[in-house]
């Protein structure tokens, strides 16, 4: 983990730049007990890298994805997920990029670049997207099975869809529980004893802190009763160090952490 000004070095850009990249939600970053951001060098390297490459002539990789998808076309928006799948060589590598087009759509739309209409043409047709090809993803016959859900009223559940590639990748069959599902139908699920992992998404969206360590604390008693392994994911603030369960900022983590989990 990176301190804000070894961030900077690494990008070679000034912390300031370090910072806004985090405000606008382009990098992902925890917080210290004190309050310190802390950022991932794979998080740093690959964004660096995003910026350099170039899909066709000038036009950026972020700049070619929002075009894209802003088009809406299903056939263009496929392609254009599995050219990512063939070019960066793992869903997850795929999930962390689109996690920064997301950030991007959402700082244009808040900018005035784009309209209301076209941030919801373009989200929707990536959710779409990554419904299409997840469903054509093999898992496991008898593997590990994950129960996806969104944390509290969130009902922002891009995160989930890209987590579900990464777990169909390692064979891992998702379970989707998508929004406002109640910790104790979580816990039936779990105490059924047919449930490895436990993964809960929270987007930027919710930043009650008090409110999420509560829930972070009864998935916590759940999933630690039954010796289940939990996930927080997404931007929302989690605590850094939940009693039970990990907390995971990028897609490269939640692929190392799979990793032993499908073991």
């Amino acid at each position: 983990m990176l301190t804000t000004t070894e961030a900077a070095r690494l990008a070679a850009v000034a912390p300031s730049t370090i910072k806004r990249w985090a405000d606008d939600g382009i990098l992902p970053f925890s917080r210290t007990v004190g309050g310190h951001r802390r950022f991932e060098r794979f998080a740093i390297e690959e964004y660096v890298r995003g910026q350099a490459r170039v899909s066709s002539g000038d036009e950026s990789v972020i700049d070619s994805w929002i075009r894209v998808l802003a088009g809406g076309q299903r056939y263009e928006v496929d392609s254009r997920l599995l050219e990512a799948r063939g070019r960066l060589d793992g869903w997850f590598r795929v999930a962390d990029e689109i996690g920064r087009v997301l950030a991007e759509l959402g700082r244009r739309w808040a900018s005035g670049q784009l309209t209301i209409a076209e941030e919801h043409v373009a989200t929707d047709a990536l959710l779409r997207s990554l419904t299409r090809v997840g469903d054509t993803l093999p898992v496991r016959l008898g593997g590990k099975r994950c129960l996806l859900l969104c944390a509290g009223d969130d009902d922002h559940t891009l995160g989930l869809s890209l987590a579900e590639l990464c777990l169909r990748e390692l064979g891992v069959s998702p379970l989707w529980l998508g929004r406002r599902t109640p910790v104790a139908e979580v816990g039936r699920l779990v105490g059924e004893g047919d449930v490895d992992l436990v993964v809960v998404s929270a987007s930027v969206t919710l930043a009650n802190q008090e409110e999420l360590a509560r829930l972070a604390n009864d998935l916590g008693a759940v999933c630690s009763a039954h010796e289940v392994r939990l996930v927080f994911g997404g931007n929302g603030s989690w605590p850094e160090t939940p009693s039970y369960g990990v907390r995971l900022t990028s897609f490269a983590r939640f692929h190392e952490y799979l990793t032993e989990v499908a073991a």
